[in-house]
């Protein structure tokens, strides 16, 4: 694909997949960003849904700085075990161990999600920055809830307008293989929470679908009612025509909305292999309202 120049930034663009994802050149995250600059990321970023800054140089400093220039940051009170100690805004996604022991979070994002969905201001968009990756594997995929929804048939539009549904952390991928006490902890911070099936986004104006592997059921309807169509929603978003799949490199800035995209993170490496990310999260608006 040829690339897209935004000549006024000193910024290019290259489309990474055909649904969704586009690397952006002629950015430092170390430096912070203009306004002019800030906005013509942005304007990609909504196009694209995922965008990634390869060959970056870690900075807590400088990564922190760069997040905030896109909105108000979380300090992921939601997960408090995982975070840095020295910068609560950076979430740790490594299979390092930590305190001589294995790391909570190794085994994060092994089923298709948008992040912190289980809590009552899910994650507006997030950047994970990779330090370290394993020689082969550990990818992360990302889908197109834009055009997932879109390409719904018309009256499952209209029906899933109506719905809410209803997040549970519990159904986290991994999350029971944890130390059992810091999962009672994140379970009791975060009881289940619905959200509207079909969010609308506050800048584009676009319609998305937001139905997880982490949805358990719709908001007034059982949860035999419910897994027929969550399970075919899910399907439907992932096909692999709605897909980006993003292949880790060490100094790559991923960056994705979680209002339009889903992602899941791939088992398919050595698991002895060192594979250390670190995430800021842009906080998203209150929504929702707790399941009794």
């Amino acid at each position: 694909m040829t690339p897209l120049d935004t000549t006024t930034t000193g910024l290019s663009v290259t489309p990474l997949g055909y649904a969704l994802g586009a690397e952006v050149n002629g950015v430092d995250i170390n430096q912070p960003p203009t306004p002019a600059l800030v906005a013509a990321i942005r304007s990609v970023w909504h196009q694209h849904h995922v965008i990634v800054f390869r060959g970056q140089r870690f900075e807590a400093g400088g990564m922190l700085r760069f997040a905030q220039a896109f909105g108000a940051l979380d300090d992921h009170a939601a997960t408090p075990f995982y975070r840095l100690d020295e910068h609560p805004e950076l979430l740790q996604v490594t299979n390092r161990q930590i305190g001589g022991k294995p790391s909570e979070t190794r085994n994060t994002g092994r089923n298709w999600h948008s992040d912190y969905s289980y809590t009552d201001h899910p994650a507006a968009a997030s950047m994970l920055f990779c330090v370290e990756r394993p020689p082969v594997g550990g990818d992360t995929m990302f889908a197109n809830m834009v055009n997932a929804y879109e390409t719904l048939s018309a009256p499952l539009r209209t029906f899933l307008d109506g719905l809410d549904v209803v997040y549970d952390v519990g159904l986290t991928a991994g999350i029971n293989e944890r130390d059992p006490a810091k999962t009672a902890e994140v379970r009791r911070l975060n009881p289940p929470i619905a959200h509207p099936a079909v969010r609308v986004h506050p800048d584009s104006g676009r319609r998305a679908l937001y139905v997880s592997e982490r949805s358990s059921h719709f908001h007034g309807m059982t949860a035999a009612e419910s897994r027929p169509l969550i399970d075919f929603l899910c399907q439907h978003a992932t096909q692999p025509e709605n897909v980006y799949r993003h292949v880790w490199q060490p100094g790559d800035l991923v960056c994705w909305d979680n209002r339009t995209s889903m992602h899941v993170a791939l088992a398919d490496f050595d698991q002895t292999q060192p594979r250390h990310m670190l995430r800021a999260t842009l906080l998203g608006a209150q929504s929702g309202f707790v399941v009794g």
